[in-house]
């Protein structure tokens, strides 16, 4: 979507939270392609993959990590989590010298975008030096039942001219009073020819993300290994990656840690094809998406399988109406680490194929309905557009 040369004067910075690969990091990047001709983009993100992606896009500010306060409806404090503020008072010294480091490199900018909602201090400080339109990214469940959400949703009020939520459940969990706009995260994959790669005799079953131990990656190959123990022809192929330099205080507490190397290396029938840029080469080899995880949401990954016709098996308590419905595009439990559910639901595809593509085909029609990429780039354009008008 072209809109003129002028907008190149329009500088927009964008703030992204984790220097990780991401699901968060992966939607930015779907947006910010389609958007590089119309806006001039600065990234700032703490060292890792999310800068040396980003540059193709604009110029990338470094730090070393940015002060974040996470009160989603998975990560908010309690108990041993209260710990993790440690960390995020640690980071508001390399947060504040970034901003300072940026008001003086660039004189001019005119939105600035807030990747996730986790980076409440940040936005914090940040408008001590800006009195530009902010924008805010609420990529997950926002926890609205507890002490801290009275004190955030006045801070956002006050602070944030728009919250942009990737669906209506996430739109739900937030305050009414806060202004906030749907748009979904948009999918721009080439489009492949879906065939059935199973027979009748096996099943090729799929896993994409990072190999964490809340992503349900080690349930999951449990439950393969004992269906072949069985012996059920199921076929397991995964796509990611471990993540590097785990942070100490996460690392200790045991929040993100690695699955056991051991668990992939020492399994058979397990494809591990590592990190994939190419979707292609990884949804063509599969039958059924698996995400068993412990978040309690759908990854970016339900949406991509259903863009390709592939059905998913999800750890949810509740259908998700415009992306996500059980029986229909596919099957969930509720109860994460169930591995009797987990191990019901694959055999159910295992012995019934032709759901395989029944809800496949109902998955993609879903997900095409509602994750429209040029009505959802037409939203955030208009959305840039129309704050850049009122700054000051």
């Amino acid at each position: 979507m072209q809109i003129g040369k002028s907008l190149k004067k329009n500088r927009i910075l964008v703030v992204q939270s984790i220097g990780q690969f991401s699901g968060s990091l992966k939607s930015l990047e779907q947006y910010v392609k389609l958007m590089k001709n119309n806006f001039e983009f600065i990234f700032l993100t703490p060292k890792g993959i999310a800068s040396k992606r980003l540059i193709k896009y604009g110029k990338v500010e470094q730090v070393v990590g940015l002060s974040k306060f996470d009160n989603s409806q998975i990560g908010f404090y309690r108990g041993l989590r209260y710990f993790l503020l440690i960390r995020e008072i640690l980071l508001i010294i390399p947060t504040l010298y970034a901003i300072y480091k940026i008001k003086k490199k660039y004189k001019t900018i005119k939105l600035i975008h807030f990747n996730e909602i986790t980076l409440l201090p940040t936005v914090f400080f940040f408008r001590f030096f800006y009195k530009v339109p902010f924008i805010i990214h609420c990529r997950t469940l926002f926890n609205n039942n507890n002490f801290f959400a009275k004190f955030i949703n006045k801070f956002l009020k006050k602070n944030i001219s728009k919250i942009i939520a990737i669906d209506n459940d996430v739109k739900i969990s937030l305050d009414k009073s806060l202004p906030i706009i749907i748009i979904r995260n948009i999918i721009t994959l080439p489009k492949i020819i879906r065939k059935i790669t199973s027979t009748k005799k096996n099943l090729n079953v799929g896993y994409i993300g990072s190999f964490l131990k809340y992503k349900g990656l080690s349930n999951l190959i449990s439950v393969h290994n004992n269906l072949r123990s069985e012996g059920f022809k199921v076929n397991l192929i995964i796509a990611g990656n471990y993540i590097i330099n785990e942070n100490p205080i996460l690392k200790f507490l045991g929040f993100t840690n690695n699955i056991d190397k051991s668990l992939i290396d020492n399994s058979k029938h397990i494809l591990n094809l590592g990190h994939q840029d190419n979707l292609v080469n990884f949804y063509s080899k599969i039958d059924v998406l698996c995400f068993p995880s412990y978040l309690n949401a759908l990854g970016r990954q339900v949406f991509e399988a259903g863009f390709f016709k592939i059905p998913s098996i999800v750890c949810i308590n509740k259908n998700y109406s415009d992306s996500f419905v059980n029986k229909k595009t596919g099957l969930s439990f509720k109860h994460p680490g169930s591995l009797s559910h987990l191990k019901k639901l694959i055999f159910y595809f295992y012995d019934n194929k032709k759901e395989i593509k029944k809800m496949g085909l109902n998955a993609q029609k879903l997900i095409m309905k509602n994750f429209d990429s040029k009505k959802n780039l037409s939203k955030m354009n208009t959305l840039y557009l129309n704050l850049i008008k009122i700054s000051f």
